[in-house]
């Protein structure tokens, strides 16, 4: 029987790092926005009617929808911020829940003080 294989999941201060080339968390001015911070969806489902994949999902905290990311093929989360201009989404991959706001260009852990409470 074949094991499932663990993908690995970087830290969150390597991800900040990597995303903005900054060692320290910017000020985000958008978090009072958030409306949704959950979700039971484990996969975009634009890219299932259009039968892709996608590395990583991302949840628009403004109104729940559900994207693949902009490191995919379709980029469907990063489609529906220009739509929309909900600038606030997270990472809904297991282990992950940090926040990137489009509008600010910063990345918020799920940890950080910015937020009323961790988003774990």
């Amino acid at each position: 029987m074949p094991q499932k294989v663990k993908k690995f999941r970087f830290p969150e201060w390597y991800l900040r790092w990597d995303f903005t080339r900054q060692w320290r968390e910017k000020k985000c001015s958008h978090l009072h926005l958030i409306q949704v911070r959950e979700t039971d969806a484990t996969v975009c489902p634009e890219c299932v009617k259009l039968g892709d994949s996608w590395p990583s999902l991302r949840l628009c905290l403004i109104c729940g929808y559900v994207g693949c990311c902009d490191g995919s093929k379709n980029k469907h989360m990063k489609k529906h911020v220009e739509a929309t201009g909900h600038p606030l989404v997270r990472s809904i991959d297991p282990g992950e829940a940090w926040i990137w706001c489009y509008a600010d260009d910063a990345f918020i852990g799920s940890r950080s003080k910015q937020l009323d409470k961790p988003m774990r």
